[in-house]
């Protein structure tokens, strides 16, 4: 806290030392897409205002989310660190964070900028309820309201290409109220498909009326611009235009792919600021950009100083910071479904690796399937037998690592990593991504459902974040035991069965998904886990214990474990990891639809921090098990 002080102090201090003059910033983000824009080469868009805003601005051709969804990346974006590192991991969540973490708004602030934000917050952390980020954040929020003079920072949020929006009743809503045409602009027919995709007319209508979406999202973009013009506000505002990660339509939002984490990125400095900024109007800029570095910057261009924790690079302004050679990525739970992913990309080779591999990418949250048609029809396909390979892969187990030439295979659909000719390219990116997991203390390699046990109220460490920056987490020694878990090879059984042993409760959970990976049918490792289940204080472990209890032929012993645990559940994530747990052991066979209708009136005694989210994404899996039964399961 006192540190934070100080920064406070020295960021008043300074700023005020400079010209009372400051460039107002406007930041105008919209959701969910790739760069799909006419000033991008996107041949069937059409986006006049963004392709005339990159005429007179910079125009990012690899910019990056770090997160391929919005409550992860926003938390990046707000605080200008890894959500790795800060333990906002997490899809969704409300992790405590220390004062000591930085966030943009407030140091702007401090320096004299009236900050609005209209209006989404999302950023999955106890930010989501601080008031004193932001001047105003409301859906009336406006820079209208700072008092004569004084410089602003304004937050835009535009909705519209929102994966929600491809509803058919929004679609119907906006056709009704003239925001779109009544059939899509572009003729479905016409639309060049990703080869993920399968050649059906609800996956066409869906990109067709994507492009809409965008169209009306470009008009809203021009309305604020027009409202600087109009307001003598243009040549004194700099302007930033992105998109909160890529998307939308199903294998694209969510997944470390480029059409998940790739966004459109443009910057206007007017001519007034052009002295912050070296470059011409027009210019395109290849170098590597992501949201890590954008807090950086922002603070950079503004003259404020810059907190040590933020992680990312100043790629603008006289600060301007050397050209990063890597960028990288973080996938975990997702909603309903946990899942471990790490990526890192060159520019030209994109390395996935995947920590635990046997959960399908398809089956990682259903709300897609809720809100678009292209999830379901993709969805039928595979389950009828008429998806290609290329297609069937999202609703497989993934590889442990992927490798994907995005030059040559820019949708990301084949896996070179078997491949002779690229060993050393895999050995690079590997070494890189292990070297960066190190340096950032990624959290992931903690399951959440054991943030509890190892931080909270009456702990050493009352944040997750806390104890991963403390030598109690053992990063360099969980990190190869945690690889070699997700292969999971029978050669290995002797270190799992050590690692279950350990005095460290992270080792233990990942010896334990080592014996799940392993799936070997054996009377004496069955004996083993139940001995250990039987003596387990971290309930999260007595959970993968059972799991791979039953992956080694116990089944109906280790439905009995995991449903008293789920069923006893201590708190919300230990619930919703208990019924994932049930369907990936393949042990949900044994449960009674009443037995479903129990969970849902499940209680906890924690709080309702820990509780809300488990709980609500619980709902998910249990209702769809609902909605399914007794025809399908969810998870097969």
């Amino acid at each position: 806290m006192r540190n934070f002080l100080v920064l406070t102090f020295f960021s008043i201090v300074l700023c005020s030392a400079q010209s009372q003059e400051k460039p107002n910033i406007l930041w105008i983000t919209c959701e969910d897409i790739s760069p799909y824009l006419g000033c991008y080469g996107f041949d069937q868009a059409q986006t006049p205002n963004l392709d005339k805003l990159a005429e007179a601005g910079i125009r990012f051709t690899n910019a990056y989310s770090n997160a391929p969804v919005c409550g992860v990346a926003r938390t990046t974006l707000l605080t200008g660190m890894y959500a790795p590192t800060t333990g906002t991991l997490n899809f969704r969540t409300n992790t405590k964070l220390p004062e000591n973490i930085p966030a943009y708004p407030k140091i702007l602030r401090e320096a004299g900028y009236y900050c609005t934000n209209n209006y989404k917050k999302d950023y999955n952390s106890s930010y989501e309820t601080d008031l004193s980020l932001w001047d105003e954040s409301s859906k009336k929020a406006h820079y209208n309201t700072r008092k004569p003079g004084q410089p602003f920072f304004a937050v835009f949020n535009i909705m519209e290409t929102h994966e929600s929006q491809l509803a058919v009743d929004k679609i119907e809503a906006y056709v009704a109220n003239g925001d779109i045409p009544k059939k899509p602009r572009v003729n479905p027919l016409d639309i060049v498909l990703p080869p993920y995709h399968p050649d059906v007319p609800e996956v066409r209508e869906d990109w067709a009326r994507f492009h809409d979406l965008i169209t009306l999202m470009d008009k809203k973009v021009g309305d604020l611009l027009q409202e600087l013009k109009d307001k003598n506000l243009e040549d004194n505002t700099i302007v930033f235009f992105y998109s909160d990660h890529g998307g939308m339509l199903s294998r694209s939002k969510r997944y470390l792919y480029n059409v998940g984490t790739q966004v459109p990125f443009i910057v206007y400095v007017p001519e007034k600021w052009k002295h912050l900024v070296l470059y011409k109007p027009g210019s395109t800029e290849e170098g590597f950009v992501s949201f890590v570095d954008f807090p950086k910057t922002l603070l950079s261009i503004a003259n404020c100083p810059i907190p040590e924790k933020m992680q990312g690079q100043v790629f603008l302004g006289k600060d301007k910071e050397t050209k990063p050679k890597y960028i990288h990525f973080y996938r975990d739970r997702m909603s309903e479904r946990y899942d471990f992913c790490r990526a890192v990309t060159d520019g030209e080779y994109n390395f996935i690796r995947n920590f635990v591999p046997h959960i399908p990418r398809g089956n990682s949250t259903r709300y897609g399937y809720t809100v678009q048609q292209n999830w379901v029809a993709n969805e039928e396909s595979f389950k009828s037998g008429k998806s290609n390979a290329i297609q069937s892969q999202f609703y497989q187990p993934k590889k442990t690592v992927e490798l994907f030439n995005t030059k040559k295979d820019p949708w990301h659909v084949q896996n070179i990593a078997d491949e002779k000719e690229n060993v050393e390219k895999l050995k690079e990116l590997s070494e890189e991504l292990d070297r960066w997991m190190i340096e950032v203390r990624d959290i992931g390699l903690i399951p959440e459902p054991m943030f509890f046990d190892l931080a909270s109220e009456g702990k050493k460490y009352k944040t997750i974040y806390e104890y991963a920056q403390s030598d109690a987490y053992e990063i360099e020694k969980i990190l190869p035991i945690a690889k070699l878990a997700a292969q999971g090879s029978l050669e290995n059984k002797n270190d799992f069965l050590t690692f279950l042993d350990n005095p460290n409760p992270i080792i233990r959970y990942w010896g334990a998904y080592g014996i799940f990976r392993m799936a070997q049918n054996n009377i004496d490792v069955q004996n083993k886990l139940i001995a250990l289940i039987e003596k387990e204080t971290i309930p999260v472990n007595r959970l993968m214990l059972a799991q791979a209890l039953s992956f080694s032929g116990a089944k109906e012993k280790a439905f009995e474990y995991l449903f008293n645990e789920t069923k006893n559940a201590r708190d919300g994530y230990v619930f919703l990891f208990g019924l994932n747990a049930l369907q990936y052991s393949h042990t949900d066979q044994f449960l009674t639809k009443q037995d479903w209708e129990d969970f849902k009136n499940q209680t906890f005694d924690t709080n309702d921090a820990i509780d809300k989210f488990g709980k609500e994404y619980s709902k998910r899996i249990i209702n769809d098990a609902l909605d399914l039964w007794p025809n399908r399961r969810v998870v097969d």
